[in-house]
């Protein structure tokens, strides 16, 4: 059997996931902390700027909200994938790998 997994590994990246969901947490709270709100005035040069200042900030806090749930989710996938490898039958496993067409693989070159 050439194909084989590490439950064990699987698990250790789903804690890095979810290390990388934290601190992606922290980074929006201290983006919605410490990022004003600029609102414009009546007239005056600095309006473009506030509208401006507006949708970036709308959009990086979008950004960090859609990155701690991708991470968060992938973190509980990747722990879920590591558990159902660490329970499948290694017969099955071979059966698979056996059932994959062999692949040519090119001489490894030593320079």
């Amino acid at each position: 059997m050439t194909f084989s997994v590490e439950p064990i590994a699987l698990h250790g990246y789903a804690a890095l996931l979810g290390r990388a969901s934290s601190d992606a947490e922290q980074c929006k709270t201290y983006f919605t902390a410490n990022v004003p709100t600029l609102s414009p005035v009546a007239e005056g040069l600095i309006n473009p700027l506030c509208y401006e200042h507006a949708g970036v900030q709308q959009k990086v806090g979008a950004m960090l909200d859609h990155l701690v749930t991708l991470l968060g989710e992938s973190r509980d996938e990747m722990a879920e994938t590591a558990t159902r490898y660490a329970q499948s039958d290694d017969a099955a496993a071979a059966k698979l790998d056996d059932s994959y067409p062999e692949t040519v693989r090119p001489p490894l070159r030593r320079d």
